[in-house]
């Protein structure tokens, strides 16, 4: 059975798409998320409740890495202090199980909000930790 994520991806110069990650209920999303970073591995930063941020796990290595300011931004307004990200960065919303689901529609508006802004504003794009499971 076929599995299609919506997700919210952000460039490097702040642009914002949403974009569809496809997968199968066995594997997961996890090749569309390669394909949609343009890397060999990925990592996951839990944003917030409903939340999760998927990076280039291996971006700080690459030659001269571009900061995504957006995305820092973000991470920053959640509390995530301490790094920068760089790269193209792909939002999705998890459930309380931890698995991969696609973001409801006023997620996807706060962060293309969010993106259009320069992230000067972060809209909060986390659910009430009771609507995660639902």
């Amino acid at each position: 059975m076929d599995k299609k994520v919506t997700a919210v991806r952000i460039d490097v110069d702040g642009t914002a798409a949403v974009i569809e990650l496809a997968g199968t209920e066995e594997r997961g999303v996890g090749t569309a998320l390669r394909a949609a970073l343009d890397c060999r591995m990925f990592d996951v930063v839990r944003i917030g409740p409903g939340l999760d941020m998927w990076i280039d796990e291996e971006g700080l290595l690459a030659g001269e890495p571009v900061v995504n300011r957006v995305a820092t931004l973000i991470a920053r307004a959640h509390g995530f202090v301490w790094q920068r990200y760089v790269g193209a960065v792909v939002f999705t919303s998890v459930d309380d199980e931890g698995e991969t689901q696609s973001l409801r529609e006023g997620q996807v508006e706060a962060l293309l909000t969010t993106a259009r802004l320069g992230g000067a504003v972060v809209v909060d794009a986390t659910v009430d930790e009771a609507e995660v499971g639902a």
